[in-house]
């Protein structure tokens, strides 16, 4: 009996000796999968181009892994992954990519994934042309900032996790995570660009979004040419920025993405938040039901440092436009600018165009549940009289304890190719100089024979001067308007035709 007491004893410590994790020996070695099958004592198995990894591998920090291109690396247990102090490089290709996989399907996390930690060398390990499946972090980086580039992630629990990371994470698929797609928080700003963000969020118990940045630290990620939908989750968002805590902060830039068909478009959520919004196409973000607690294009929603720029944006087919509030109460909050004229900053001229958010009949272009006023001027409603776009808003003219949204002046139309040398259409060009000393010149363009009038106003909404007040041909036009005897400050030059009405900023300096 005792003799089967000592086998028992020793068949267990060689099984723990087998199946342990394994370190790297730190000895600034380069590794391969095959080095690791040779001395990794079972952790690692398998020849090219099948391998089998059955517990963690530990990168040491001097010790470099490279995996090659071809590659189909099955991770057998939940423990299994790779964690990287050192270097680590997974070298696929357009023609011959690797394969991170598990023979047990969860989108749950059938292995640990990847891990990347803190090291001097982290910016020289990178993973490309690699389908991860299945793990429960297809990309986890804490401190460190490799490269992602073109890469399929798949049924991951947590597609790509950063903390305390500046990644450039470029040219992915990152499809059906059980959370989230991305995740960033705690002094994280990656770039995140010409990725395609799809159906995450397969749990769809609560809100998880396709991409979520913050809520502790300074995150400003560049997010940028991205592709963002759903279609199968209802609860899962496109964008959301918050500043939560104390100390937190972003000044992300977010801009030519298309956000379309989930939850929400973008959420920013909290204060201190400086964040760009341009040139994107956020459009039928409404697949959640629930009208009352989703389905903005972009909801603001915090105190009076949530202050993003919304600039030349397309802005269509939500169940809300643009909505911006402090929790569930009427009170002062965010301050968000969708086009301010009267200030001397050129880069925040509105250029939105916002139209078609509708919730049966009912339009809900920009909604205002705050007590405070706010700038939307300068956007395209693609209606073009005042009272017919102060239909679309709701602000203080629809309850008084709301602030007013300052919508005046608008513009007739924004698909306008100012450089094109025949235009297709009237165009309004920017004055030229701008800013300008005593004189300046406007132009224009024609496209028929028509009546046009031209009109100076000052910052306070007063004509000051009437240039044109007649029929002219087709075809470009320009006048010189002389300001010498005016004050330095902002004024406003309009065009008026039987077709087409538009108005630009002009600043005056002395």
């Amino acid at each position: 009996m005792k003799n089967f007491y000592v086998i028992t004893l020793l068949y267990f410590v060689l099984s723990i000796q087998t199946f342990g994790q394994y370190t790297t020996p730190n000895t600034s070695r380069n590794w391969n999968l095959d080095s690791l099958v040779q001395y990794s004592n079972g952790v690692v198995t398998g020849v090219f181009p099948n391998y089998t990894i059955n517990n963690n591998v530990i990168i040491s920090v001097s010790d470099q892994v490279v995996i090659q291109a071809g590659s189909i690396v099955n991770f057998s247990v939940r423990a299994a992954g790779i964690e990287v102090n050192g270097i680590f490089q997974v070298n696929g290709s357009a023609s011959n990519q690797i394969l991170f996989t598990s023979n047990t399907q969860d989108s749950l996390g059938a292995y640990e994934g990847i891990r990347f930690n803190d090291s001097s060398n982290d910016s020289l390990s990178f993973i490309q042309f690699t389908r991860i499946e299945y793990a429960n972090s297809g990309l986890r980086n804490v401190n460190a900032s490799p490269r992602f580039e073109n890469n399929f992630l798949f049924k991951c629990r947590r597609s790509i996790q950063l903390t305390g990371s500046n990644s450039l994470i470029q040219n992915n698929i990152i499809e059906r995570g059980f959370e989230w797609g991305l995740t960033a928080t705690l002094n994280s700003s990656p770039r995140i660009v010409n990725n395609i963000f799809v159906n995450n969020n397969s749990q769809n118990t609560s809100a998880k979004n396709q991409i979520s940045i913050g809520t502790q630290g300074i995150n400003s990620p560049l997010i940028e040419g991205n592709k963002i939908h759903g279609g199968m989750f209802n609860r899962t968002g496109g964008i959301s920025i918050s500043a939560l805590f104390v100390g937190s902060a972003s000044e992300s830039i977010i801009r030519n993405n298309e956000i379309y068909e989930n939850s929400f478009g973008i959420a920013l959520a909290g204060g201190d938040l400086r964040v760009l919004i341009t040139n994107n196409q956020i459009r039928n973000n409404k697949i959640n039901p629930d009208v009352l607690t989703t389905g903005s294009g972009i909801n603001i929603n915090g105190n009076n440092l949530n202050r993003p720029i919304i600039r030349n944006n397309t802005i269509t087919g939500n169940w809300w436009g643009v909505t911006v509030m402090n929790g569930t109460t009427i009170q002062a909050g965010p301050e968000p600018n969708l086009g301010n004229i009267i200030n001397t900053d050129t880069t925040d001229d509105g250029r939105n165009i916002i139209f078609n958010n509708m919730q049966g009949a009912t339009h809900y272009d920009l909604f205002n549940n705050c007590t405070n006023d706010f700038f939307a001027q300068n956007n395209d409603w693609k209606v073009y009289d005042s009272a017919s776009i102060a239909l679309r808003i709701i602000d203080k003219s629809d309850s008084t304890i709301r602030g007013n949204i300052i919508f005046m002046p608008f513009i007739f139309q924004t698909s306008i190719n100012e450089n094109s040398v025949q235009p297709n259409n009237f165009v309004l060009y920017q004055n030229y100089p701008n800013p300008f000393n005593s004189s300046t010149r406007i132009e224009f363009y024609l496209k028929e024979k028509d009546f046009v009038r031209i009109e100076i106003y000052n910052s306070l909404g007063e004509k000051i001067k009437e240039f044109i007040n007649q029929e002219l041909s087709v075809g470009k036009h320009s006048i010189d308007f002389n300001a010498s005897q005016l004050t330095s400050g902002i004024y406003f030059y309009r065009i008026v035709t039987s077709n087409f009405i538009a108005t630009r900023k002009a600043i005056h300096v002395k």
